[in-house]
């Protein structure tokens, strides 16, 4: 307790400033400025002072946890950020105009927002999660008698006093953190955070949102409503009592229900702090007079005192990183203060409405009380995770026509065989030959499946590190080479698995490797021959982002093994976290009613020999209660590049390797390819001719045959004979074909020689067709 009350020390003249300025001295400072129109420019002015803190805290914070990964302690921004709101202060008691007024005090709100960037993050930093709620509810007393002293201090002296003793106070503050020791930044990895960890986060935020707008509603006009409903002798005063009504209440509850949140769950105790909160906003409305103000401002204390506390630890609870807490309670904090940026103007503006002001205040009351009752019920969504967010779902739209469009314009595509609409908890899986293998169908999967069970889709994690859209488009590659865009990825359903296990490109060891140690030396990670052979030496990791050196960065794979031992051990460590975590993750998605869409093989195969199932098979076969297969061969040699996949139902589980060779559709290419080549020598068109339909003849039963290649077969064959020459993959000459040396395809920039690997293809398919058939017949 007593290492909690001095971490939370700096709480207390940071909430005496708080109070004492917005609730009494500034309004009062107001009036003397502006007698005429107090309400208005106080109403603007205060939304300003909301704004700069609703803006400084998540980009003090960002900067704040970058530089503590950098060794400088959070202390140094505190007591920047202090020195500032104290000088600021004291020239407020000074000045005569209505313009340096408002000046300095946007200045000492932007000071005190620096400090508290930092500040906040504190208590995540050097407290174990066990007790955060705990903490956290004597976090909640030190902002109460903060505001205790805010409202004394107020109340009963001038406004220039509040500020020099404003200013003391700051100063003494700041003073005990150099009694709080402070823990180095822990090395970790900066993983992508997933969608679902944001979802957490989002709830809170939106909590705090309504909760604070109808606080900002209260505390904006409750000394004007002493003045102009109760006509209170002295405004300043009733609005003092009141508010130290509600404080009894808070300290009352603010340590129980912190102690209370450690042992139970968070979510309950917030909304249940709602309830009286509600009832008390409901009472001053239904009951505006002074003898049930103090009574009502107690119960809503005691619900405050828990929002306080518990309500706090439950943003920590829902920090998508720690690596980045000051940054993301910066962000949370936007909650607190967007709506005391619009709730003095639309507190002024439903006060305008009525000519007298007992019937606007009632309404301005009974508002807080929903907001009030709509913030505390959100909470009841944390632990709620969707597969997808809600804004994911018209990007999945967008995207997917997007894809669907172009694929189609580019190349033909064509599809047999659907999925049903409403599967959950399926998977899909499919062969990998070629970087358009998935993007047809999860297209369509992006356009067709629902809510409940979205197609989710898994992809290459270098998708979701800096640089991948730079290079997807070279011409903008200046433009995007710093852009990561895993939120997006993420927010659609595309999901992240390692599949480069042992060769990646420099830029993306070079990136691993700077998320953990900073900015350092190439010499340090990589081997003289790596160094010399890319021309490395004197570059530090952040350099490959540079124009020079960016292409050169992303083009050249070097294998693990060229890492420097200690930087080689730590990737492998850290490649085998992250495919367990990328797997747990698949795992959670079927869970929860996905239908995953995947690739067992992981890599594309070269040689047109399919690859083993890697162990993503293993971990989601028992998953699944259906599974199906989308079955994917290529027509390379049509006039116009064709994909095609046929999807159909996996009948036995023990054979989904043969069942997905077996169900590849036959196409002109591959049967061409595999003749071709036992022919090994010249041929005429109609030699080729012949030999297709043969081939076609011998096929198994139970293979598939592309339509329009069994309706047609001298016609398709023809134009593939016509395609071959225009590749320049066989030569045509006095009437006769004959393959070249170099049979090379576009579409294939990895494999050596088209027709083997067309050959190989068909092989397979072929193979696993008449072991499938045997055993069925078999049985």
């Amino acid at each position: 307790m007593r290492k909690s009350a001095l971490l939370n020390a700096f709480w207390i003249p940071l909430h005496f400033q708080d109070t004492a300025l917005i609730a009494i001295s500034v309004p009062a400072a107001i009036v003397r400025f502006a007698p005429l129109e107090h309400v208005k420019v106080f109403a603007v002015l205060a939304a300003l002072v909301s704004l700069v803190s609703m803006v400084i805290p998540p980009l003090a914070g960002a900067l704040s946890d970058r530089l503590r990964r950098q060794g400088v302690p959070r202390r140094a921004f505190i007591l920047g950020g202090a020195a500032v709101d104290v000088a600021c202060l004291v020239m407020m008691a000074e000045v005569r105009s209505l313009g340096l007024f408002a000046a300095f005090l946007l200045l000492a709100t932007f000071g005190a927002n620096v400090a508290l960037a930092a500040y906040q993050a504190l208590l995540p930093d050097v407290v174990p999660k066990a007790l955060w709620g705990t903490v956290s509810g004597v976090r909640g007393v030190a902002m109460v008698i903060g505001v205790i002293g805010g409202i004394a201090l107020a109340a009963w002296t001038y406004p220039q006093t509040t500020f020099i003793g404003i200013a003391v106070a700051i100063g003494l503050g700041a003073l005990t953190l150099f009694a709080v020791p402070e823990q180095d930044a822990p090395n970790e990895r900066e993983d992508p955070a997933h969608i679902s960890d944001w979802h957490d986060f989002t709830v809170v935020f939106v909590a705090r949102l309504f909760l604070a707008f109808g606080l900002s509603l209260l505390m904006t006009f409750i000394l004007y409503f002493f003045r102009d409903v109760l006509h209170s002798s002295d405004p300043k005063v009733g609005t003092a009592l009141v508010a130290a009504a509600s404080l009894v209440g808070s300290i009352a509850s603010a340590v129980y229900l912190g102690w209370l949140s450690d042992r139970v769950s968070r979510k309950f105790v917030v909304a249940a702090c709602g309830v009286p909160m509600v009832l008390a906003a409901a009472g001053f409305a239904l009951l505006p007079q002074e003898r049930w103000m103090y009574a009502f401002a107690v119960l809503f204390g005691i619900g405050f005192g828990g929002v306080l506390s518990t309500g706090w630890a439950l943003a920590i609870d829902s920090v998508p990183k720690m690596r980045d807490v000051a940054r993301d309670l910066g962000v949370w904090g936007i909650a607190q203060n967007f709506p005391a940026v619009i709730a003095p103007l639309f507190g002024w503006w439903l006060l305008s409405l009525y000519s007298s002001p007992l019937p606007g205040y009632r309404l301005l009351f009974l508002t807080a009380a929903g907001t009030f009752a709509i913030g505390s019920l959100s909470v009841l969504a944390v632990g709620r995770r969707p597969l997808l967010p809600w804004w994911g779902y018209p990007l999945r739209f967008v995207v997917g026509l997007a894809v669907w469009t172009s694929t189609h314009l580019t190349y033909r595509i064509r599809m047999w065989g659907r999925l049903p609409k409403r599967l959950g908890s399926a998977l899909v899986i499919s062969n990998h030959q070629n970087e358009l293998d998935l993007m047809p169908f999860t297209a369509l999967g992006f356009l067709t499946s629902g809510g409940r069970s979205p197609l989710l889709a898994a992809t290459a994690r270098v998708l979701f590190e800096p640089g991948f859209m730079a290079v997807r488009f070279p011409s903008m590659w200046r433009v995007l080479r710093n852009l990561n865009m895993n939120w997006f990825f993420l927010a659609i359903g595309l999901l992240p698995i390692e599949n480069e296990l042992q060769s990646r490109s420099i830029g993306r060891w070079a990136w691993s490797v700077e998320r953990i140690h900073g900015r350092i030396r190439l010499e340090e990670i990589f081997k003289d021959s790596v160094v010399e052979r890319y021309g490395l030496r004197g570059l530090k990791t952040s350099d490959l982002f540079r124009a020079q050196y960016f292409q050169t960065a992303q083009d050249a794979y070097v294998r693990i093994t060229e890492l420097q031992a200690v930087y080689g051990k730590e990737q492998l460590d850290l490649m085998r976290r992250g495919v367990a975590e990328d797997l747990e993750g698949f795992e959670d998605a079927v869970r929860r009613g996905a239908t995953l869409y995947v690739t067992p093989e992981g890599a594309y195969t070269v040689t047109g020999s399919a690859l083993p199932f890697r162990g993503i098979w293993e971990r989601l076969e028992p998953l699944a209660r259906e599974i199906y297969i989308a079955a994917i061969s290529y027509d390379p040699f049509a006039p116009k590049f064709s994909q095609l996949y046929r999807v159909v139902p996996l009948r036995r589980r023990e054979d989904a390797s043969d069942e997905l060779r077996a169900a590849r559709p036959v196409t002109v290419s591959a049967l061409l390819s595999a003749w071709m080549l036992g022919l090994g020598g010249p041929f005429s068109e109609s030699e080729a001719v012949r030999a297709v339909i043969e081939s076609l003849r011998r096929l198994p039963e139970n293979v598939f045959v592309d339509p329009e290649f069994a309706r047609s077969p001298e016609e398709v064959t023809k134009r593939a004979l016509a395609a071959l020459v225009r590749l320049g993959i066989a030569i045509h000459t006095d009437g006769r074909y004959e393959l070249a040396e170099r049979r090379k395809h576009p579409n294939y920039p990895a494999v050596d020689d088209i027709v083997a690997f067309q050959a190989t293809f068909i092989g397979e398919t072929l193979a696993a067709a008449e072991s499938i058939q045997v055993r069925l017949g078999a049985a």
